[in-house]
């Protein structure tokens, strides 16, 4: 991890010495008193910690940045795929930077998905974690997950700039129409968008585009396009390192 998140309480308290955070810190990091390491609170400031005690509880002062990070204007719709697959997909939209992820159960998908652990134990929330401190961001998007495409679409503005990808409706790669501030993506499951769903992402203003002459896997379709609509909306700001 590039980050470690922590709650507000505990950039007071510290960690408990068997803390998972903790032991990677001490153990993987190789961090003793005086080691330095990014740390942040969920959907706050980041900051440079410093490490003033290791036992019997990880304590650290902070440096704080004075200004959060900019939240990005993406939302990606995911037709609900297998868990291993959902695992990659909120990792990677995380560190990404995706603003909301919103899974559907799709017409083609497979029910005996939303049996999984991922999503009967919020296992899933482990996910957006890690990619989220992977980015070194304390910015964790919000993740839903409704019964129908239908119900997805309902969710998001009406008037951001809308793509689908699906390579047999296409007619060209994601290009908006018009200046826009935020996009949504929306991606089937494994197997493709059903044909109604095709219909309600029409009715809705989508727009259907391709990333090419391939076939992609869900994971790496949600993000070469989700990076593709950010790089288009410009909506990337230069790098700024932690307390710079």
């Amino acid at each position: 991890m590039n980050l470690v998140l922590i709650t507000p309480a505990e950039a007071t308290t510290g960690l408990p010495a068997d803390d998972g955070r903790a032991r990677h810190l001490r153990e993987t990091v190789g961090l003793a008193v005086g080691g330095a390491f990014h740390v942040g609170v969920e959907n706050g400031l980041r900051g440079i910690a410093t490490i003033v005690a290791l036992a019997p509880r990880l304590m650290f002062t902070v440096a704080w940045e004075k200004a959060a990070q900019a939240r990005l204007p993406l939302t990606v719709l995911v037709g609900l795929p297998r868990p291993q697959t959902a695992k990659k997909v909120l990792h990677d939209l995380a560190s990404l930077g995706a603003a909301r992820i919103i899974f559907f159960e799709s017409a083609k998908g497979d029910p005996g998905y939303l049996t999984s652990s991922l999503w009967k134990d919020d296992e899933w929330r482990e996910h957006v974690i890690k990619g989220t401190e992977q980015a070194c961001s304390t910015l964790v998007p919000e993740v839903t997950r409704v019964g129908s495409l239908a119900e997805a679409v309902a969710l998001v503005a009406a008037d951001a700039w809308k793509v689908a990808l699906d390579p047999y409706e296409a007619n060209g790669t994601p290009e908006p129409s018009a200046p826009a501030t935020a996009a949504v993506l929306a991606i089937g499951p494994e197997r493709g968008f059903a044909e109604t769903e095709r219909a309600t992402l029409h009715a809705a203003g989508f727009t259907f585009a391709h990333l090419g002459d391939r076939i992609l896997r869900v994971e790496a379709a949600a993000l070469v396009g989700g990076a593709l609509l950010l790089a288009h909306l410009r909506a990337w700001t230069k790098h700024r390192p932690v307390g710079g």
